[in-house]
């Protein structure tokens, strides 16, 4: 397994590196968003739901939500876990990998 002390942060560069290291191995695959879900998630709640919480009494709030899929069922393997898969194999050594490699997924 790769040294976890060595990750990097989380950082704009961080996860481009990362796509670097995986992208002759992966598919690109498309972001979708779906008008009914966006829909459902931005309805407003009723007044009543805010009886005795501290809002009792304001005007509900509206909220403007949009949802964005990113489809990663459309990957070889029908999975997101490629991505994580090729990115933790591209951080081993050569030493490491020469040692073999057991994954498990459920």
């Amino acid at each position: 397994m790769a040294d976890k002390s060595s990750d990097l942060p989380l950082t704009r560069s961080s996860v481009k590196a990362a796509h670097e290291a995986i992208k002759e191995y992966i598919h690109c695959t498309p972001v979708v968003t779906s008008q009914t879900l966006n829909h459902l998630a931005s309805r407003p709640q009723a007044p009543e739901a805010l009886i005795g919480t501290a809002f009792e009494g304001q005007r509900p709030a509206c909220p403007k939500i949009n949802l964005f899929f990113k489809c990663e069922n459309y990957q070889r393997i029908g999975a997101f876990k490629s991505r994580g898969a090729f990115h933790a194999l591209s951080r081993l050594s050569k030493e490491q990998l020469g040692q073999g490699v057991v994954t498990h997924s459920s």
